[in-house]
């Protein structure tokens, strides 16, 4: 565990020791030990977007990040876990290669078809929400680009086993390349470059059924220039952090598979399934359904575009899943969810 000389502790409890950033558990990576990485460090090239038409109208703001500022310069914020985090990850196999591939899982997602081009990220406008999940149990809306057998997701999730028994909706990210298999900080390879946005916080806000709309803005981007892959977030693009090229093999080129929408776990013979993104059946509308809205893909020239050539992907009963591929200021639109069954 790695800790600090500063720490700071959130109004939920969590602590984070502020590391220096040459000290931050990324650079145990055996595959990093000679970097020329610094703090604040940005991508070298960003391409344009597409603005966004809606979002004052839509939603409410939402405070991302660490409060008063986070840690003092020059240090990343690391969330302290314990011995009992682990054993409690471990305990429902949620380390380990392609995540999918765990027994209990479900899905409601749309994806790339086989063969529908290569991509250098991808990312969305995404409602937030708090399913209720049990003990063993979580919720996640996500995206996901993929080549082969290395993946990188990035998203929103309610999972008491991954947090010490919150049920709070979170932020995280997941790696799967080489023998690196984890979410969030858990494991070497992901450079956080910024002092007061872990990749593991809370959202303080989520829509609530009917009501308030809470949105937010998220983009994995491969940077032509080198081949690293950037986590950005919110409005203006901020750049969180990285994984280097040099911890991927089949990622080291661009991906081959996106798909966006909710992802729900339950051990199996337990009993029924939690909620996916509003917890109740779809109604295409929304003021009601969870979605993400504005879906893109950045091609392999470096352009934001629609990816069109897309199809649903349902596994369970009654989560379901609507592919909109043109709705107006809303652009291409995932709407997935459905209760717990």
């Amino acid at each position: 565990m790695t800790k600090g000389l500063y720490c700071l502790q959130t109004e939920y409890g969590d602590i984070y020791d502020c590391v220096n950033f040459y000290s931050q558990p990324a650079f145990d990576h055996p595959l990093l030990k000679n970097h020329s990485f610094y703090f604040e460090m940005e991508p070298t090239s960003l391409s344009p977007r597409k603005r966004d038409q809606v979002r004052s109208k839509v939603r409410e703001s939402v405070h991302i990040g660490l409060k008063d500022g986070g840690c003092p310069f020059g240090t990343v914020p690391i969330r302290r876990i314990t011995k009992e985090d682990l054993i409690r990850e471990r305990n429902v196999s949620k380390i380990r290669p392609l995540e999918e591939f765990v027994f209990g899982s479900h899905y409601a997602v749309v994806r790339t078809k086989a063969g529908a081009g290569k991509y250098n990220g991808a990312g969305a406008v995404l409602t937030l929400h708090r399913p209720r999940v049990n003990r063993g149990q979580h919720s996640a809306a996500r995206f996901k680009i993929q080549n082969a057998v290395e993946a990188i997701e990035v998203g929103w999730r309610v999972d008491p086993d991954l947090y010490g028994g919150d049920t709070r909706t979170r932020s995280f990210i997941r790696v799967d390349a080489g023998q690196s298999h984890c979410f969030n900080t858990r494991c070497p390879g992901f450079v956080l470059v910024r002092s007061d946005m872990p990749p593991d916080f809370v959202y303080e806000q989520t829509t609530t059924y009917g009501g308030r709309i809470y949105e937010t803005e998220l983009y994995i981007k491969r940077d032509l220039a080198n081949g690293n892959w950037w986590l950005l977030i919110g409005d203006d693009f901020t750049p969180v952090g990285f994984w280097p090229k040099r911890i991927f093999s089949d990622l080291a080129n661009p991906a081959t598979y996106v798909e966006w929408g909710g992802k729900v776990y339950t051990p199996p013979g337990t009993g029924p399934t939690p909620e996916m993104g509003s917890g109740h059946d779809l109604r295409i509308d929304r003021r009601y359904d969870a979605y993400f809205r504005n879906t893109q893909v950045i091609n392999e020239f470096g352009q934001n575009v629609d990816e069109f050539n897309t199809e649903t992907f349902r596994d369970a009963g009654k989560y379901e899943v609507v592919d909109l591929k043109n709705s107006e200021k809303f652009g291409h639109v995932v709407i997935y969810g459905g209760p717990a069954q």
